[in-house]
């Protein structure tokens, strides 16, 4: 480690002091930011800052779980953020919020080895979990999400998303792994098995063309197989690989006879840090990465390539407040917690050297504006955007710099 290194640390850590709250852990700190408790945002944080010796941080991060337990709705969803002040429950952007919470439970029991909130809020996860494998509406084993409901709550994923599954796939072997107190233990390994074999079978693109086999579940009417789709002449009826065409990596999201082609950094490394990318894999994403800069001028970007005006996933809702144009926010900005994950992910390969100097570039670029621990950055001039004082920028900059000074991803080993 370094003196760099370390004072972002301990500068870490006062953000995430600052963003505690009797009611959990806010987003940010700041007047003019986000005063809500998010499911998310809260349990991502929790990733780094449960090993933090703070008692006020971790009465925060326990109450983060009564908060939002508390609105949980009867069919188990959990929701989006409960405001710090009126204690208000929003559930707009749904579909990620209860499985971090359930991640969070299983990751702060496994840390502390403190069983009591994961026995208090047991009934809690069935009822999370319960409600997700209903979102497996067409049985593909895939759950299904919304438009703009998961964390890239302004960005056109929709159906099957990656970065939802990727979650969803972990959760489900995480708490499978708790058979002394869910009775459905069984249940959610089986679960896991068939999403993890569907993932690598439908998201990952091998550099091939061969469209077919991302969108053959839409074709739920009949049964097919390549050769009855090559006897249709597929080229006449599903989409061509306008991006990225000769590269080997998971696919964004998966619709109704189309996907996505662009690259989502949080879903190829989730894919990584859940196992679901092997060997091979991992280095192809990590090779993507490289190749396309995704973490320069730091780590790291959403996506890649920026959406923009006349291509299939662009939506003019981009323009509110011109928060998503090229380059910003969820279409192509960089995000210092998603360089947390990159960083994780780069110890998971093995690859310690690079993720020492990954921990490097991510400090200093917490430390931009007198260690403003910002929300996001302009994806090409790095100048810093979003909100200030980000208590996942900070909870993930402490997962990662543990992770590298241990040489082992906790949780994701």
């Amino acid at each position: 480690m370094s003196a760099l290194t370390d004072k972002a640390y301990a500068e870490a850590v006062e953000v995430i002091r600052e963003c505690s709250h009797a009611a959990g852990m806010k987003a940010s700190a700041r007047e003019r930011g986000y005063p809500q408790i998010w499911a998310r945002d809260s349990m991502i944080t929790l990733l780094g800052a449960v090993k933090v010796d703070d008692g006020t941080i971790q009465e925060a991060l326990r109450a983060s779980f009564d908060t939002l337990a508390k609105e949980q709705t009867d069919l188990g969803v959990i929701p989006n953020n409960v405001d710090s002040k009126s204690l208000k429950p929003n559930y707009r952007a749904y579909a990620d919020g209860g499985l971090w919470f359930t991640l969070g439970l299983l990751f702060h029991h496994r840390q502390t080895g403190d069983r009591s909130l994961l026995e208090r809020y047991a009934d809690t996860v069935r009822g999370v979990l319960s409600w997700y494998a209903f979102q497996d509406g067409d049985r593909s084993g895939f759950i299904s999400i919304t438009e703009a409901s998961d964390w890239e709550d302004l960005l056109a994923v929709r159906d099957k998303g990656l970065y939802v599954n990727a979650l969803y796939l972990l959760t489900l072997e995480q708490a499978s792994r708790q058979g002394g107190l869910f009775a459905e233990a069984g249940l959610y390994r089986a679960q896991a098995a068939k999403l993890r074999q569907k993932m690598n079978e439908h998201f990952w693109y091998r550099g091939d063309q061969r469209i077919w086999r991302h969108v053959l579940f839409g074709f739920g009417t009949a049964d097919f197989d390549e050769a009855s789709m090559e006897a249709l002449g597929e080229k006449a009826f599903l989409p061509g690989k306008r991006l990225f065409e000769e590269e080997t990596y998971y696919l964004p999201y998966l619709t109704f006879r189309g996907f996505g082609e662009w690259f989502d950094s949080f879903g190829n490394l989730l894919s990584i840090l859940c196992g679901l990318a092997d060997e091979e894999q991992t280095a192809s994403i990590l090779a993507f990465i490289e190749r396309h800069g995704l973490a320069s001028p730091y780590p790291i970007k959403a996506i890649d390539p920026p959406l923009r005006p006349g291509d299939p996933d662009w939506r003019e809702y981009y323009r509110f407040g011109d928060l998503n144009l090229p380059h910003q926010y969820h279409n192509g900005g960089i995000w210092p917690f998603l360089g947390g994950f990159y960083v994780a992910a780069l110890v998971k390969a093995g690859r310690h050297g690079k993720a020492r100097e990954e921990l490097e570039r991510l400090a200093a670029l917490n430390g931009k504006g007198d260690w403003a621990f910002n929300e996001w950055f302009h994806g090409e001039s790095a100048e810093p955007r979003g909100m200030e004082r980000q208590a996942w920028s900070a909870g993930m900059y402490i997962y990662a710099f543990e992770a590298v000074k241990a040489g082992r991803t906790v949780f994701f080993d």
